[in-house]
C-alpha cells in the first residue's frame, strides 16, 4: 500500500524541524507494509486563515492529489484541517481522507459529544463549516470549535516540538476545560501538526478529567489506511451516484486550463 500525504504549504525552510519530527512521529503509526510519502505543494500562499485564501490554496491541494493518483498512490491524505476533501474525493478514483472528517468520525466511537480546540479564530469558521457539512452537529457541544488565544504562530509551533508543556499546552488546556464544562467528552486537536506533537510528548488526556485529547492527525491517517485496505481488497472506493461522481474529463480539463493548471 502506498499513501501520499499532501501538506497544505510549500516546504518552508524554517519549519524543517517540524517536518522531520512529524515524519518520525507518523511513520511508526502505520503498518510496516505501508509506504508513505510526504509531499509539499509546488505553489501556495502558505496562508489559509481566510475563506478566500483557503479557497485558492485548495486548488493547489487538489492538483497535488491528482498528481499523486497519476503517480500510482493507493490513497491520498490531506494534511490540514483546512482541506478540499469533497472536491478532491469527487475527481479522484482512490480513497481520499482528511484530518477533519476522519477524526470527527473516529471520535463518535469514543465519546458521545466532542469539541475541537484549534489555533486561530478564522480556523474555527472553516472547521465549523466542515462539521455542518458532515452533518455532525448533534454529536458536538454548543459552540463546538474554539480557539486558543493568542493564535498560534511559527514560534509557538516550533517551541512545541521540544516542549509543548511550556507554552502551548497551558493555552490549549484552558480552552479544553471550558469545553468539558459545556459537555465535551473528548477533545480533538484542531491542527494537523499539534496533534502528533502532543502525543509524542505523552499528552493524551486532560489531567483529572478522563477526557481524551485526540491526536486527530494520527487517527485520521490510520483511517485512510483502513479505507485503502477496503479499496484494495473489496474494490469499494466511493459512490459515484451524485455528490462524488466525477465530471466529464473534457469539462474538467477545460476548467483546469482556464487557470493554466494544465
Amino acid at each position: 500500500m502506498k499513501l501520499c500525504w499532501i501538506h497544505p504549504t510549500t516546504k518552508i525552510p524554517h519549519l524543517a524541524p517540524l517536518w522531520s519530527h512529524l515524519e518520525n512521529t507518523i511513520r511508526p503509526v502505520l503498518r510496516p507494509d505501508v509506504q508513505i510519502e510526504f509531499r509539499f505543494l509546488k505553489k501556495s500562499g502558505n496562508f489559509t486563515r481566510s475563506l478566500y485564501a483557503e479557497h485558492l490554496n485548495s486548488v493547489h491541494m487538489v492538483e497535488a492529489a491528482l498528481e499523486a493518483e497519476r503517480d500510482g498512490f493507493d490513497g491520498v491524505f490531506l494534511g490540514c484541517w483546512n482541506d478540499p476533501l469533497w472536491e478532491a474525493r469527487e475527481v479522484l478514483g482512490i480513497p481520499v481522507a482528511s484530518v477533519s472528517e476522519q477524526s470527527m468520525l473516529a471520535s463518535l466511537c469514543m465519546a458521545n459529544r466532542f469539541a475541537v480546540v484549534t489555533v486561530s479564530s478564522k480556523t474555527t469558521v472553516a472547521i465549523e463549516n466542515d462539521l455542518i457539512r458532515y452533518g455532525l452537529q448533534s454529536r458536538a457541544i454548543t459552540r463546538p470549535v474554539r480557539t486558543i488565544e493568542p493564535p498560534s504562530d511559527a514560534a509557538l509551533l516550533l517551541g512545541a516540538i521540544d516542549d509543548p508543556a511550556k507554552d502551548f499546552i497551558p493555552h490549549f488546556e484552558e480552552v479544553a476545560i471550558k469545553c468539558i464544562q459545556d459537555g465535551a467528552e473528548i477533545i480533538l486537536v484542531g491542527c494537523a501538526y499539534y496533534g502528533p506533537l502532543l502525543r509524542a510528548a505523552g499528552y493524551t488526556e486532560i489531567p483529572g478529567t478522563g477526557v481524551p485529547v485526540l491526536d486527530t492527525t494520527s487517527v485520521a491517517i490510520k483511517y485512510l489506511e483502513a479505507m485503502t485496505d477496503i479499496s484494495l481488497q473489496l474494490g469499494i472506493v466511493k459512490s459515484t451516484c451524485l455528490t462524488f461522481r466525477p465530471p466529464a474529463q473534457e469539462m474538467l480539463m477545460k476548467a483546469r486550463k482556464s487557470l493554466r493548471l494544465c
